[in-house]
């Protein structure tokens, strides 16, 4: 069977949102052309020729934690090309003294790794230091996603803490303006505490800081042009769009060569960029929206003596105007005889309209307290660079004014750092922004799979970019499987999680006592209703064994993560009970279900009983993370609650978006399926970068999962499920499948039978093939392999076992290949 032409995206603006979003649309196989107004890629972090150096337009810097941007420098094949420091060393400079002091983090686990420095940071009182650290605490609890959180201010929280404006200068601004673009008076305090307790408060290594080692045209521009040539991606520079305009089967993208219809769109630009080009209201955003945002500049000053001067990459400013000052000598090319040194100044509102004449006569004053080794040095060039709009203003309120992804048009979708990425404006809220708009286009029902192929058979897996794995993306000729689909090779990593996970399980079960006991060893498969040993039958071991591998990825024995994984599927089987009883499921792996055998009351039970477990399990861990780890399993079963909260009040609704539905299933499903492979890396001390990498990879499996899981509600043989047959569709559940059929022009006969329809057995049967005939079958394996995809990339370029990788990849391709 040969599919329908490949879906066409335009990609509206070259900087770092557009060209990741491009890339990832363009590696699932969609024919993508991207348009830049300018003459080069890269957006603000862009680089230009003055005679024979080489001149970032502005300078920018990165965090360990930036795991996104990360992984687009390695896609881009230019991560080399930077320099990320082994520990976070920050030389602070002052105008008022010529003494140095340094921020520098130790070996201690976060946030206690930079509390010898703060206590020597003798730029603030002794008082006030020692209010660093109760105050740090603080601002880690604090809940950036609360409204009331985003209405104050970060300044007047400080002080409510007891900080004084001295500590708010030479402390929280120092770090805080730089990321922000915004002096902590002026600042949200939910955008404040997201940088702090994403930077400094979670992981010791996550605030060590990055730079580029070349100038960042070659670093981003330059290199995401041969990347995007390389994927067959269309680049057409100095293209203006003038308007967009949504038609009913496409979208018109209007240049002055004329107009150009694809199926979707992605605007990666700003809010005043898009306001130019479309009204915000089609886009459900406010009219006004850019206008409410606001602006925040940045300035850069740029400075050439005819010596060094500064003998550190960098300096931080205490008691000066000038922030930040960066070497920049050799990314220009120039002889080391001289000094380039390019001065960075955030939230520069004041500075904005001065002339160079008047920023040199300010500037240089201070330079030259700064650095006292200037003082009689010869200023061989100095100028300027003034980005007006670098970012959106991040002040207090600004949260709600930040879109999503996902707009009012189907097919139109945002992208750039002033989105709802959970970032400050900052590359790597950029790069995360275009990762989420590639995934809403390729989950968007009218994308169809992205190259042509063959005819599916039972046993098809998903599709992966070419050239992406060292093992073949199916099984080898002669490979046996399972009637599952399950290979040899997840067969025995099966039987290795068994051997090493269950011991565990029964050793947590053994402490329990009486009815407890015999019931949480029945559902766990150990025993039957009257207490008689039987042979397991406690499910396919998916979680434990992600847990297993996913510690193997990372460079650790698997036995150190056997805790971490009975807690995964400890949790995983709390879920299962309280599930039976909620949507009244009578079998469960080929068995009653608790509440059947029992009551309601006594599965309740057993399920509580077996999340304190997993907590038990998991706190019980030796080693330095094990705190750590039970809050992330604690945020684990929080996101599950809310997710079967909402599936429960998705069954009271008439009307549940396909988007609503993806967002239960990330909380329900995917949430435990993250914690399985980002658990063993928190409770290894494994690098943000791979941990980044486990959770991403995590996250799309847990999206497969659910969708082939729906799949299975409808279409599944109950004798190899272990579940009734159409129990979906018999309690009418908004299951991804449904919401997606739903949606669709075709759709009206199965929303009046959702409506008021009979459930009998024969108008469960039909009312299946009606979703089958509408197409829904197909998109569940298209979204499926569309979404293991982005797993398995995810793994690739995180210095992550080979051998580990190629398990993870095995697991991925049973999860999506459970019925294909």
């Amino acid at each position: 069977m040969t599919q329908r032409a490949r879906t066409s995206v335009c990609v509206v603006g070259g900087g770092l949102a557009g060209i990741t979003a491009a890339l990832e649309l363009a590696d699932a196989g969609l024919e993508v052309t991207l348009t830049e107004a300018r003459a080069r890629l890269g957006g603000l972090t862009h680089s230009f020729r003055r005679g024979e150096m080489w001149v970032d337009g502005g300078q920018h810097a990165f965090l360990r934690c930036c795991t996104s941007y990360l992984g687009l420098l390695d896609r881009l094949g230019v991560r080399h090309l930077t320099q990320l420091q082994d520990r976070l060393e920050v030389p602070i400079a002052s105008e008022a003294s010529d003494r140095r002091t340094r921020l520098r983090r130790n070996e201690l686990p976060a946030p206690l790794h930079l509390s010898a420095s703060l206590l020597r940071h003798s730029w603030m009182p002794l008082r006030q230091r020692l209010l660093v650290g109760p105050i740090a605490l603080a601002l880690g609890r604090v809940d950036p996603a609360d409204p009331a959180v985003d209405a104050q201010t970060f300044g007047g929280w400080l002080r409510s803490k007891g900080a004084d404006d001295r500590s708010i200068e030479v402390l929280w601004e120092l770090i805080g303006k730089a990321t922000l673009n915004a002096d902590a008076d002026h600042c949200s305090l939910a955008l404040a505490a997201t940088v702090f307790q994403l930077g400094l408060l979670a992981d010791k290594g996550a605030s060590d800081l990055g730079w580029a080692r070349v100038p960042l045209q070659q670093l981003h521009g330059d290199a995401a042009e041969r990347a995007l040539a390389d994927v067959g991606c269309t680049v057409r520079l100095r293209t203006k769009v003038s308007e967009i305009v949504p038609t009913e089967d496409g979208i018109d993208v209007r240049t002055a060569a004329g107009t150009q219809r694809y199926d979707a769109a992605v605007l990666a630009v700003p809010p005043a960029a898009l306001s130019r080009v479309i009204d915000p209201v089609t886009l459900g955003l406010p009219a006004d929206v850019a206008e409410q945002l606001g602006v925040s500049p940045i300035i850069n000053l740029h400075v050439v003596v005819d010596r060094p001067v500064l003998d550190t990459e960098f300096v931080a400013a205490v008691d000066s105007p000038l922030q930040w000052v960066f070497d920049r000598t050799e990314s220009a090319g120039l002889e080391s005889s001289v000094q380039y040194l390019a001065v960075s100044i955030s939230a520069a509102d004041e500075l904005i309209g001065r002339t160079n004449a008047q920023l040199r006569d300010w500037a240089l004053p201070h330079l030259r307290k700064l650095l006292p080794r200037m003082a009689d040095a010869e200023i061989l060039d100095f100028f300027v660079t003034r980005e007006p709009e670098a970012t959106f203003r991040a002040a207090p309120g600004s949260a709600r004014l930040r879109a999503p992804a996902r707009t009012r048009q189907p097919n139109i979708v945002l992208a750039g750092a002033w989105t709802d990425t959970g970032w400050p404006a900052t590359m790597e809220g950029a790069v995360r922004s275009g990762h989420s708009a590639a995934e809403v286009v390729l989950a968007h029902p009218r994308t169809p799979a992205p190259v042509e192929t063959p005819a599916r058979s039972p046993s098809r897996r998903p599709l992966v970019p070419h050239g992406l794995l060292r093992a073949s993306s199916r099984a080898p000729q002669g490979t046996r499987t399972d009637p599952s689909g399950a290979t040899d090779e997840f067969v025995k990593a099966q039987e290795l999680t068994r051997a090493l996970v269950t011991p565990a399980l029964r050793k947590a079960v053994d402490t329990l006592a009486g009815l407890e006991r015999l019931v949480v060893a029945y559902h766990l498969g150990f025993v039957d209703a009257q207490g008689n040993p039987v042979h397991e039958d406690g499910g396919k071991k998916l979680r434990p064994m992600l847990a297993l591998l996913s510690a193997q990825a990372i460079g650790a024995d698997p036995a150190q993560a056997v805790g971490g994984a009975a807690a995964v599927e400890l949790v995983h089987n709390f879920s299962l009970v309280h599930d039976d009883i909620m949507d009244r499921d009578r079998t469960r792996r080929h068995r009653e279900t608790v509440w059947s055998v029992w009551d309601d009351a006594t599965a309740i039970l057993a399920g509580d009983a077996m999340q304190a477990l997993a907590f038990e399990t998991v706190l019980a861990e030796t080693g330095h993370h094990a705190a750590e780890a039970g809050h992330l399993l604690a945020a684990t079963v929080r996101e599950l609650i809310r997710g079967q909260m909402l599936d429960m009040d998705f069954e009271q609704r008439d009307q549940v978006s396909l988007a609503e539905c993806r967002a239960m299933a990330a909380a329900k499903t995917g949430a435990l399926l993250v914690c399985s492979t980002e658990l063993p890396a928190v409770l290894t001390g494994a690098d943000r970068e791979q941990r980044g990498a486990l959770a991403t990879y995590g996250r799309n499996v847990g999206l497969a999962f659910q969708i082939v899981d729906d799949l299975l509600g409808l279409w599944g043989d109950p004798d190899v499920t272990g579940k009734s047959n159409h129990s979906d569709l018999r309690a009418k559940k908004h299951s991804l499948p449904i919401c997606w059929a739903l949606e669709q022009p075709g759709g009206a006969a199965l929303r009046e039978w959702f409506a008021d329809g009979a459930t009998t057995d024969d108008e469960l049967a039909r009312i299946a093939g009606e979703l089958e005939a509408l197409g829904a079958r197909d998109w569940c394996r298209t979204s499926a392999d569309s979404a293991i995809t982005r797993a398995i990339t995810a793994l690739h370029g995180a210095d992550l076992d080979e051998a580990a990788v190629t398990g993870l990849t095995e697991v991925a391709h049973y999860v999506a290949g459970r019925d294909m």
